[in-house]
């Protein structure tokens, strides 16, 4: 029997790069309830690990049953710059906010995943973090202006995408895992999920 993958993510970025990785999963988006945490964390690493465990195991009770081989990954990422952690946007002008604070100098994005991998009566959770650094090129005004305006910075945190405008025109260069940066560990999901499967696509679709 195969293992079905589950994504516990809606972060089309996330589901970019397993597609790109040749992965095949379904998405069951997390209904975790996320801001307790987000109130009372301050350390950034700690945070996306704590969140990415609770977004992994709302989708992984509600579904275990349903299957004898199940592996379910949750994700979080943050951005980290001066002491702050910095989220999602919670609108336009928050997003330019946070621009205006990040350009011209280096952030640093934190991602945290959680792989739950349940094997018959066999159960093992696996919880890592990953960071690397942006450097932010000089941005006008109106160049913020203009980038909120694409929408792109409104469901990304920190307020940008490396992936995306940003990565083509405003970020100069990075320091680490690009694909950590962009949302999840690729390389370390892949270590995991090889110990269980033949090869990574050795999965069924729900």
């Amino acid at each position: 029997m195969e293992y079905r993958i589950v994504l516990a993510s809606g972060s089309a970025a996330r589901k970019e790069l397993l597609d790109e990785n040749n992965m095949k999963f379904e998405i069951i988006p997390s209904g975790a309830d996320e801001e307790e945490l987000n109130r009372s964390i301050v350390d950034p690493r700690e945070l996306v690990e704590r969140l990415s465990y609770i977004k992994a195991i709302d989708v992984f009770d509600k579904i275990k049953d349903e299957n004898k081989k199940l592996i379910v990954i949750g994700a979080d990422t943050v951005v980290y710059y001066n002491g702050k952690i910095l989220g999602k946007p919670k609108n336009s002008e928050n997003a330019i906010a946070m621009l205006q604070e990040l350009q011209g100098n280096m952030n640093t994005v934190y991602t945290g995943m959680t792989v739950i991998i349940k094997d018959n009566d066999s159960l093992t959770k696996e919880t890592s973090c990953n960071k690397g650094d942006v450097y932010f090129k000089q941005m006008t005004n109106q160049d913020i202006l203009d980038y909120v305006a694409t929408n792109e910075p409104l469901s990304k945190a920190g307020g940008y995408a490396i992936k995306g405008i940003a990565g083509m025109k405003y970020i100069e260069k990075y320091v680490g895992d690009f694909d950590t940066i962009v949302g999840l560990n690729i390389t370390k999901l892949k270590n995991i999920l090889n110990q269980y499967l033949k090869n990574v696509e050795d999965v069924e679709r729900g």
